[in-house]
């Protein structure tokens, strides 16, 4: 079955140290066919410029492997407008926002034109969920109702503290996907039953997570194969596949 991983974190950052080459490994040896990435968390926060040329070049480097999704902070204002329309045209094929990281809430003022920048481009915009207070699906639904033409990832299926309101939030915005990494098992089925395995995509934010854990918590707990199959390739395909 073909493995596409809708989160990995690439670079060197504070807490978290990955190599391209270090992700290509542990993706042959979990027959992981293709994955985003997205800059470490130094260049989430701080240098994104330099984290985002890291991503691009590395999927130059493996355009058959890697997906670059970029970031900017929105507290760089006009500055982080030209960076991700730098490289949307580049080749990055989505946004990256990261509420903690970056000092925000998903719903303030100052985030706005950097999802709009995206939303114009027809990029994916993917959300860091589950911390309070600052990322709660709520949150993320009220943007996705705003923006109705945008289509927003609800990452980490905003684990841990909120994953009672995915449902409401997926219900209220229809243009809200659902990824899987740090959930557990129990919640990804349930949520997969309420929303539709369409809106569903597995990724493992490796290499915060384990890999093989993140896909078994799939193979092990989802037993029909054509929900597997849409969970592990086909939901992120046709996302990226509408840009």
């Amino acid at each position: 079955m073909r493995i596409l991983d809708a989160h990995c974190n690439l670079g060197q950052g504070y807490g978290c140290s990955q190599s391209a080459d270090e992700l290509l490994r542990q993706m042959d040896a979990n027959g992981v066919e293709k994955a985003v990435i997205v800059p470490a968390d130094r260049h989430t926060a701080v240098t994104n410029s330099e984290g985002n040329d890291e991503m691009l070049a590395a999927a130059r480097s493996h355009p058959d492997r890697f997906i670059a999704f970029c970031t900017a902070s929105p507290w760089y204002g006009p500055k982080a407008i030209d960076e991700i329309r730098r490289v949307f045209d580049a080749g990055a094929k989505g946004l990256k926002l990261h509420p903690v990281l970056q000092g925000f809430t998903i719903t303030d003022d100052v985030a706005r034109p950097l999802i709009e920048a995206a939303v114009e481009r027809g990029r994916p915009i993917y959300f860091h969920t589950g911390t309070p207070v600052c990322s709660t699906p709520f949150q993320l639904a009220e943007v996705a109702m705003r923006y109705p033409e945008g289509k927003f990832i609800m990452g980490h299926l905003a684990y841990a503290d909120y994953w009672n309101d995915v449902e409401s939030a997926c219900q209220a915005a229809p243009n809200i996907w659902l990824e899987t990494s740090a959930h557990l098992a129990s919640v990804i089925r349930l949520w997969t039953g309420q929303a539709g395995a369409h809106r569903v995509m597995y990724g493992s934010d490796s290499p915060h997570n384990d890999m093989p854990v993140e896909i078994e918590k799939i193979t092990r707990y989802i037993t029909d194969d054509a929900t597997k199959a849409m969970i592990f390739a086909g939901t992120l395909e046709r996302l990226l596949e509408a840009d």
